[in-house]
């Protein structure tokens, strides 16, 4: 591709990504978060690929006027933390107040969902070259089925009632991310004020590092015992076990009434599935900058979406987190089959198709394909 081509079709793409996320904020969708006033906002801007931080806005407005007029967001973050001086450019002049508790599950991060397809130019690679004929770096496409989220999502509703039920939390919200996964916010007041120490502490007690299994699930001949009444991580494990088949219960056993018996090699597989893969840094962290819900991620062209606690997201599809609607005929600029989200798409390269909104900013945002036609795309309401 010569340069010239190159130019132009960045211009194309910039130029209908700034359309369509000026477009959706026009809406003015985004959820105000509680003192707005002390977090620091920041954006990965559309015009420069960079990102802007120490940005402090005490009314939404003054912050719509900003993200419609002056920088347009493919990001737009606040931060979990609650500061005095939340625009100082030094952290240490921030003057730290407190800080939500944050968990992501990305569901790339099992190991049935991590393939990669590598693209150059008009090839489609499942290997990693590391460079294109033309000198160029190949694009890394990723692809997360929605069976993989779903997977995410059933480790989300463990670990709200790990925090519900054995940490005591009860201000929690849970956020589809607009790409690959989910956000987990605590706000109850105990949380504000945890240390990066505690929050290690809890990170590692969810993830199951760092656990003295012998000390936690003591055997008698690679056999653990359990009561009735358990508690915590052990009552969770008891449930699995009785649910799988594998707990023995008996009215006496090694001189105690009424216990349930599981094998150490049960007990292992069962924590393999109830420890949750969190990134333990985002848990850690004090003042980790948190997505606006309602926001777009342009990662994926997707809205940043509250989903509450007891929405059945099994019945929902990518398609329910798309604020587009209508069509766009677009260009690919490779030939291959592809999965695109949650549907397979056969592409010709230069041969434009119509395709469902979603789809098209989807691979508008991966850059494979050129927007050519927008007229039938819309924002809803």
């Amino acid at each position: 591709m010569s340069r010239r081509e190159q130019t132009s079709r960045q211009a194309s793409r910039a130029g209908f990504l700034r359309y369509i996320i000026r477009e959706y904020y026009r809406q003015r969708p985004l959820e105000e978060p509680s003192n707005l006033h002390k977090r620091e906002i920041a954006l990965e801007s559309l015009e420069d690929g960079v990102y802007i931080r120490h940005l402090a806005f005490p009314f939404m407005d003054q912050l719509y006027d900003y993200i419609l007029n002056v920088k347009t967001p493919l990001h737009l973050y606040y931060s979990s933390a609650l500061y005095s001086n939340p625009s100082a450019q030094l952290m240490e002049e921030k003057m730290w107040e407190g800080s939500e508790l944050l968990f992501d599950i990305d569901a790339d991060k099992y190991p049935e969902c991590t393939s990669k397809l590598y693209i150059c130019g008009n090839e489609i690679s499942a290997e990693n070259t590391g460079m294109c004929s033309d000198g160029s770096k190949p694009i890394e496409y990723v692809n997360v089925s929605w069976t993989c989220i779903m997977r995410a999502w059933r480790d989300v509703l463990t670990l709200v009632d790990i925090l519900r039920d054995e940490l005591g939390f009860s201000d929690i919200r849970v956020f589809f991310s607009g790409n690959r996964g989910f956000h987990v916010k605590v706000s109850d007041e105990s949380a504000l004020v945890l240390t990066r120490e505690e929050r290690r502490h809890i990170a590692s007690y969810i993830a199951c590092e760092d656990l003295n299994l012998d000390r936690i699930f003591p055997s008698i001949r690679g056999v653990a015992i359990f009561n009735t009444a358990e508690r915590g991580l052990r009552r969770r494990v008891l449930e699995e076990a009785v649910k799988r088949g594998v707990a023995v219960f008996k009215e006496r056993a090694y001189g105690l009434r009424d216990v349930y018996l599981v094998r150490r090699e049960d007990l292992e597989d069962i924590l393999r599935e109830e420890c949750i893969n969190i990134d333990k840094a985002v848990t850690m962290d004090t003042s980790r900058l948190s997505r606006f819900n309602y926001s777009l991620n342009m990662k994926a062209g997707l809205r940043v979406t509250d989903l509450g606690l007891n929405k059945n997201v099994e019945d929902m599809s990518y398609e329910d987190f798309s604020p587009f609607t209508g069509a766009v005929k677009i260009k690919p600029t490779v030939t291959g089959s592809l999965d695109v989200l949650d549907r397979r798409i056969d592409l010709v390269r230069d041969k434009v198709i119509k395709v469902e909104a979603y789809l098209g900013v989807y691979l508008v945002v991966k850059n494979i394909a050129i927007p050519v036609d927008t007229s039938d795309l819309g924002v809803k309401k």
